[in-house]
C-alpha cells in the first residue's frame, strides 16, 4: 500500500472510530461496533471498513446497520477529509482474532505433539 493509501486509510478509521465513541451514533445496532481497520483502493475510490463488535451474535446486526449509517457517514468524512472524492465505504466483519485463536491452537496441538 502506498504512503497516500496508508494516510487516507489511517485518517479515516480515526474519523469513523471517532463516530462510534460515547454513543454518538443513534442506531442501537451501532452502540458494540469498533473499527479496526481500514484499507484504501489504489486508486482511493474504496475504503473496506472492518469492524468488531463485542457480542458475535450481532454480527448481522451491525452489518445492517453500517449499510444503513454509510451515507451519514461519509458525509461525515466529507466534511472532515481533504479530498476530491470521498471513497465508497465497504463494511466487513473482522475475523483476524478467530483466525489468530485458530493458529494458536494449531501451533499448540504440534508442540503437544512433539
Amino acid at each position: 500500500m502506498g504512503l497516500r493509501q496508508q494516510k487516507l486509510a489511517d485518517e479515516i478509521r480515526d474519523l469513523l472510530a471517532m463516530q462510534f465513541q460515547g454513543g454518538r451514533m443513534a442506531d442501537p445496532r451501532l452502540q458494540s461496533v469498533t473499527i479496526t481497520a481500514v484499507k484504501v483502493s489504489p486508486d482511493l475510490q474504496i475504503a473496506s471498513v472492518y469492524f468488531r463488535v463485542y457480542e458475535d451474535d450481532k454480527v448481522v446486526d451491525a452489518e445492517a446497520g453500517l449499510k444503513s449509517a454509510s451515507g451519514f457517514l461519509k458525509k461525515q468524512l466529507a466534511s472532515n477529509l481533504d479530498v476530491r472524492r470521498v471513497p465508497e465505504l465497504r463494511f466487513f466483519f473482522d475475523k483476524s482474532v478467530e483466525e489468530a485463536n485458530n493458529i494458536e491452537s494449531l501451533l499448540q496441538k504440534l508442540k503437544d505433539e512433539s
